[in-house]
């Protein structure tokens, strides 16, 4: 199964470090961490390197591409062949295009927040806070931010966002088996203007079109 997205870690410590913040239940309260970086971000361009590791740290796969996000609620993410893959959201519902496939999934964008990070990062911050237990960890200009879904049904056990002086940086996901998925930006352009048709998917001709709305 192709990750979603997503989407950031990006210079993360090691599943083993966050392990240990767990297990000693070492949670600094980070809700109000969050609110703030997000409060910072109203868009977001850069190119990405995303890597995914069986839980015995065996790679499975490696893609790159370009994202772009704009707040509230509009992704757009392209990964490059071998492992092509293209997600787009307007705000509303996001499309969830695999070339490879041909085929099409669109759902509500609010219903993304536990299995897509880039949805997290764009979307409603009081939604976020009802649906994730949250830590912060600070360590210089770096920031660490932990989300524990409390949906026991989520694909990803753990989420963590990694800001760089109050920027996004990275991504670093742990789903239900043991995988990590971790994606790294770079050329990053915060806060910069962006074409809002790029936030608009017309599935191409051809492919099936599968909706969970």
């Amino acid at each position: 199964m192709k990750p979603l997205l997503l989407a950031a870690a990006w210079l993360l410590l090691s599943g083993a470090q966050s392990a240990a913040h767990a297990e000693a239940d070492d949670c600094p309260p980070g809700d109000a961490v969050l609110e703030q970086h997000l409060a910072g971000l109203q868009t977001l361009s850069a190119n990405f390197e995303q890597r995914v590791t069986a839980a015995d740290g065996h790679p499975l796969q490696q893609s790159s591409g370009i994202l772009q996000l704009a707040r509230p609620g509009r992704i757009y993410w392209v990964a490059e062949p071998p492992f092509e893959q293209t997600v787009v959201s307007d705000g509303q519902r996001i499309w969830v295009y695999d070339p490879d496939l041909e085929q099409v999934t669109v759902r509500p964008l609010a219903s993304q927040l536990d299995n897509s990070p880039a949805a997290l990062l764009v979307g409603d911050a009081d939604q976020v806070l009802e649906e994730f237990r949250i830590c912060a960890f600070r360590e210089g200009d770096i920031t660490r931010i932990q989300l524990h879904p409390l949906n026991t049904d989520a694909l990803y056990t753990e989420i963590e966002l990694l800001f760089e002086a109050g920027a996004p940086a990275g991504i670093r996901m742990i789903d239900s088996l043991g995988q990590h998925t971790q994606t790294t930006l770079s050329a990053i352009e915060l806060n910069q203007p962006l074409d809002p048709q790029v936030f608009h998917f017309t599935p191409p001709p051809g492919v099936d079109v599968f909706r969970d709305e």
